[in-house]
């Protein structure tokens, strides 16, 4: 990585983090570090739209920060940063149970508070962990990518968020502990290592593009297309975070386009959505799709009047999804875009058959269910229906939450 490059990446961290709401006045500024191919250090502090950045060779005085750097061997980046919600658990917690599955996965089965930014202290949250909660900082990212560091921080503050406005309503439970263990596992020795691929290099080449690839008529290049725009859209929304979250669409009574498995929607293109055969789910020499699949295609077999499915991480929806209560304060347009109520489903593995009939039973004729500290689908005869059912859903769980 040169200066020049470090720059660069500088710059796409700002602006995410406006985006993200992370990087407020009142928040104080950002400190974000990246590794270089020699050793070396670029660090830089951001503060709404000013940064300054510096370069540290191997062995100088470093921020007491950098130490996650040896901690963490294969770390890439790190964040330091207050956020809103993930100050107030850093001052108020010892340690942060998941409550939702992205958690779980990204972070661990426990985000610690670490009390200063001791290396020792540093170095005992984040054992086992990606991230950890700082006291009187906020938290401290580690990330293999800029992007899964980037991801992590949004992560961590929307499971602080979740836990503190879950208290609303009950509050949250912690993900099951066998399947909180299993996610994590499967998450960094199999799905994340799609997106990093994907992220250093600089062209993509996905098998469907092969030249004996079946030609795709002019529907199928216009729904691939539309699956790209509205995944890209759902993240620009918050709806959406890093490699979590899938769409799919019934293209006949064959066959359903849907997203591929591990892949960041700022890296996806028309070409890497997946067809997926309904009556098998096989889908030959492409891009491995969704892991979700199987819920994908049993939604569609279970309603005939569905021609779309969504599945997000939806912050709002999140709460209760951790809270397992239903989201009930649907009225008048949202009620006629999903339904009466959203019900949360009962527990199951992502993937799973199990997962499929906890779904539907909770889905019903509605047009959205939650997941089990997991998510949210939400369904309609088209991709702009879904996605409008998804935008009600969270509308309606801010309402009930008074937000």
């Amino acid at each position: 990585m040169t200066k020049q490059e470090a720059m660069k990446a500088f710059l796409e961290i700002q602006a995410q983090l406006q985006h993200e709401g992370l990087l407020e006045a009142n928040q104080g500024a950002v400190k974000a570090a990246l590794r270089g191919d020699e050793g070396e250090i670029f660090f830089a502090e951001l503060a709404g739209a000013n940064m300054t950045m510096q370069e540290i060779a191997t062995g100088e005085e470093q921020e007491p920060f950098f130490h996650a750097f040896y901690g963490k061997p294969e770390a890439k980046a790190l964040l330091l940063l207050k956020g809103t919600y993930a100050a107030q658990i850093a001052s108020s917690m010892r340690a942060l149970t998941a409550e939702l599955d992205d958690m779980a996965q990204i972070v661990g089965l426990t985000a610690r508070v670490a009390s200063t930014l001791e290396p020792v202290e540093i170095e005992r949250c984040l054992r086992g962990r990606n991230s950890c909660f700082v006291k009187g900082e906020g938290m401290l990212i580690t990330g293999r990518s800029i992007t899964e560091a980037m991801t992590g921080a949004i992560l961590l503050e929307k499971a602080a968020m979740t836990h503190l406005l879950a208290q609303k309503i009950g509050g949250a439970k912690r993900v099951p502990l066998f399947s909180a263990a299993l996610m994590h596992v499967i998450y960094q020795k199999k799905y994340s290592k799609i997106n990093l691929s994907a992220e250093s290099t600089a062209t993509k080449t996905a098998p469907q593009m092969q030249s004996d690839a079946p030609a795709q008529t002019v529907r199928e290049r216009e729904i691939r297309a539309e699956i790209v725009s509205y995944g890209r859209r759902l993240q620009e929304e918050g709806l959406l975070q890093g490699t979590w979250g899938n769409l799919a669409v019934r293209y006949d009574e064959k066959y359903m386009l849907c997203t591929p498995s591990g892949l960041d929607y700022r890296l996806l293109t028309p070409e890497d959505i997946v067809k997926v055969e309904l009556a098998t789910l096989e889908y030959g020499e492409q891009r491995k799709p969704t892991s979700e699949k199987r819920l994908h295609r049993d939604v569609f077999a279970a309603r005939a009047d569905v021609g779309a499915v969504i599945h997000t991480h939806a912050k709002r929806c999140g709460v209760f999804a951790a809270a397992r209560q239903s989201i009930c304060c649907i009225e008048g347009e949202m009620k006629r875009l999903v339904g009466d109520e959203m019900r949360c489903a009962g527990h199951a593995l992502p993937s799973t058959k199990k997962l499929s009939r906890v779904a539907l039973k909770a889905l019903g004729n509605r047009n959205g269910c939650l997941l089990m500290n997991h998510g949210v689908i939400c369904c309609g005869t088209d991709l702009e229906g879904a996605y409008l059912a998804c935008k009600a859903a969270e509308d309606a769980a801010g309402r009930q939450l008074g937000l």
